[in-house]
């Protein structure tokens, strides 16, 4: 089956044409956090009727960032493109022609993975995104939890306590996991111990090279990281977990320290192994997963 997939981001929006795990034609739409709803449906819906041409597809599949209510179809509350109670689902499908599913941007990442990338040959699959924040998603057998919203709203590894009293997360809380394993946070706590301004993709490519105190900052990552997969392999039983975003471009400098602790810490795993991988589909994930939504 052929199906539309799109991909909602804070700053733009990604569209592919989509068979089995293969975009087929694609586009990029932006969505600027202040441009009104009506403004950036209408964008997106003109962008996927051009790609439309020539393809018969079938159904439509959204993945957006926020809190998402998969029976009403709407954005119920998204802090990255300031909507509440949002009919996306239904206007998206109405103007396209098409039924229309939508899911948590996250969670159709964890899809795409688990149907046609790293964690393809899995049934139970966990994936952690890691950006400017840490999104999450859990598939079981080649399904996203959704249908109730509780089951929506599941999924938000990246506010998982890690430290109890810790460092203020972006959400108000203190010591989300988030506040520590995010590229944000990395690039924060390199910027505490050398005094420099540095991204993540910094912070690697110095430890990479050497850099006692890079280095330092991954160690504490990795460790962090191990901690928060210990405690979640012990609650979903993922066979595998992905790791996606711009750090699993340098996963050899972590994973292997995170996949020892998982060796070590999960409860049982001798009996039922638990291993992290990184993500093989890159920024397609999204895409492919939403055109794969059910």
């Amino acid at each position: 089956m052929i199906s539309l997939g799109i991909d909602l981001g804070g700053t733009s929006a990604k569209l592919g044409v989509v068979e089995d795990g293969v975009i087929l034609a694609s586009a990029t739409v932006a969505t600027r956090a202040d441009s009104d709803y009506e403004g950036i449906v209408h964008d997106l819906t003109e962008a996927a009727k051009g790609l439309l041409a020539g393809y018969r597809v079938r159904k439509a599949g959204i993945g957006s960032p926020g809190l998402i209510d998969s029976v009403t179809g709407k954005v119920c509350y998204s802090n990255n493109i300031k909507w509440s109670d949002a009919p996306l689902r239904d206007d998206i499908g109405r103007e396209l022609g098409l039924p229309a599913l939508i899911a948590n941007d996250a969670k159709c990442a964890a899809l795409g993975e688990a149907l046609y990338g790293a964690g393809k040959g899995f049934r139970r699959v966990a994936m952690l995104t890691i950006g400017t924040g840490v999104g999450g998603g859990f598939v079981c057998d080649g399904r996203p939890e959704s249908g109730s919203p509780y089951a929506d709203a599941a999924g938000i590894f990246g506010h998982m306590t890690l430290y109890p009293g810790g460092r203020v997360c972006n959400c108000g809380r203190k010591g989300c996991l988030e506040s520590y394993c995010s590229a944000t946070a990395i690039a924060a706590r390199a910027r505490y111990l050398t005094g420099k301004k540095m991204t993540a993709k910094d912070v690697f490519d110095a430890a990479r090279a050497g850099d006692a105190k890079a280095q330092t900052v991954i160690d504490e990552f990795s460790r962090d990281l191990g901690t928060a997969l210990v405690s979640l392999a012990n609650i979903l039983r993922p066979e595998c977990f992905v790791i996606g975003g711009g750090v699993s471009a340098s996963a050899d400098l972590f994973l292997p320290a995170v996949n020892e602790t998982l060796r070590r810490e999960v409860y049982g795993s001798s009996h039922a192994p638990v291993k992290a991988y990184a993500a093989k589909l890159g920024n397609a994930a999204g895409v492919i997963g939403a055109a794969s939504l059910r």
